[in-house]
């Protein structure tokens, strides 16, 4: 790769880069409308699905990514990054149609033609995850990739931020179905963006290579550091994952509020995000990694301890959650760059890819574990749906909170698994 950057001209890599730039911006409103939007989470309630069912859609993209994530890498390899691109894009864009024109399936089936579409987004996203790295191998040099990820983070929560927060405040207190309808469509047909312009990234002939995935994925599961560091991040992901999708059901379901201030809300999270991604930087330099990932750990038990004791009718509850919802995303945002930093540091030399992608598969176990068993516990009638505890009342909602709050304060054993604090070291860690 290096050697192939190396023959571009400083404008051919400019002009790349730009083209990197413009893919994502487009196709990065199919991944936060999943992930921190409240667009499908209204778009379900309209169409009478439940909060089990609700809550199980934000699970989907991480349930079919934790089985995807490793193959999808033999997957690029053997046809080459761009037609991965191509694949993922058409799966992306036809999920999300399918989603918009659910309403049209029938009343008794739409909110499960919504959850197919969620499935088949997910599909889509390792492929693209898998293909987009070696992409930007052949066009960036080493020390363009911090600044390039840095900037690309940033602007594109700005772009879909604003937008998502517009749409919250012009698409009133009870939009019509076929305003989201139309939004969801849109943000389809958006995606098709990430291949075309990909497509005009000028890239190598590609040639499969020789690669042993289970030779790989052997030197992986021998790498003691990344596994410990892998399950840490597993059950940490499991008690905090549910946090944002859960808080923006409670303000429907729970709270009753209204869906134009849903939506504002859902976009203070991803100014959480905003903010997270571009302070990582400078709070890295002046806290160190080491406590920085402390700090993170114990904002995942206050934050959802916080978000438990938001009750009741006060006028004021909705900018508390907005707050806290704003908190979790910075905390989120930090979380995963730290995590991206301690993989690569703790990958071995030539298992790169394998040694990411097996960490990446442990998060999205841990997320998809995570909504899949809040959505359960909101539906089976395990749980209360209102008890008091002295002259307070609390909800269902508020009971999973509480138990978030306490899966994070159980991982705090696990803490010594994180390698900037443990004091053992190999030799291929380099922080």
């Amino acid at each position: 790769m290096a050697s192939y950057v190396d023959t571009l001209s400083v404008r051919s890599r400019k002009q790349f880069r730009t083209y990197a730039y413009a893919s994502t911006w487009l196709g990065c409103f199919s991944d936060v409308m999943l992930e921190n939007s409240a667009i499908i989470i209204l778009y379900l309630a309209m169409l009478g699905a439940s909060n089990t069912l609700i809550m199980l859609s934000t699970g989907l993209v991480g349930m079919v990514s934790m089985f995807l994530l490793i193959p999808a890498s033999g997957i690029v390899d053997k046809i080459g990054p761009k037609r991965v691109v191509c694949i993922s894009s058409f799966i992306a864009c036809l999920a999300y149609l399918l989603m918009a024109a659910a309403p049209w399936t029938g009343k008794e089936t739409a909110q499960y033609m919504v959850l197919l579409g969620c499935f088949a987004f997910g599909i889509s996203q390792p492929l693209c995850t898998a293909a987009w790295y070696p992409v930007i191998g052949y066009i960036l040099q080493p020390a363009e990739r911090g600044e390039f990820f840095g900037f690309l983070r940033f602007s594109y929560y700005i772009l879909t931020g604003g937008v998502f927060c517009l749409l919250g405040v012009f698409m009133g207190e009870k939009p019509p179905i076929w305003l989201l309808q139309i939004i969801i469509g849109t943000t389809g047909i958006l995606a098709l963006g990430r291949y075309f312009f990909i497509a005009r990234i000028v890239l190598p002939e590609h040639k499969r290579a020789a690669y042993d995935l289970k030779k790989a994925l052997g030197i992986s599961v021998r790498n003691g550091l990344l596994v410990g560091f892998s399950v840490y991040i597993c059950c940490l992901s499991l008690a905090f994952a549910a946090i944002a999708p859960l808080t923006l059901i409670y303000l429907k379901n729970g709270l009753h509020y209204g869906d134009n201030i849903i939506q504002i809300i859902s976009s203070a999270g991803i100014g959480g995000c905003i903010c997270g991604f571009f302070f990582y930087g400078r709070i890295v330099r002046r806290l160190g990694i080491r406590n920085l990932q402390i700090a993170i750990h114990f904002a995942y038990i206050l934050i959802p301890l916080g978000l438990f004791f938001c009750g009741g009718n006060s006028q004021y509850i909705a900018v508390v959650i907005g707050l806290l919802l704003f908190a979790g995303n910075f905390s989120l945002a930090c979380f995963g760059c730290a995590f991206s930093q301690e993989s690569f540091a703790l990958a071995r030399p030539g298992n790169i890819t394998m040694d990411n992608a097996f960490s990446q598969t442990y998060q999205m176990i841990g997320t998809a574990c995570g909504r899949t068993v809040a959505s359960l516990l909101l539906g089976n009638g395990v749980l209360a749906v209102t008890w008091k505890y002295w002259i307070f009342s609390f909800s269902n909602f508020q009971t999973i909170f509480l138990l978030c709050s306490g899966g994070a304060l159980f991982c705090l054993i696990m803490i010594f698994c994180i390698p900037s604090v443990a004091p053992i070291r190999e030799d291929h860690y380099c922080p």
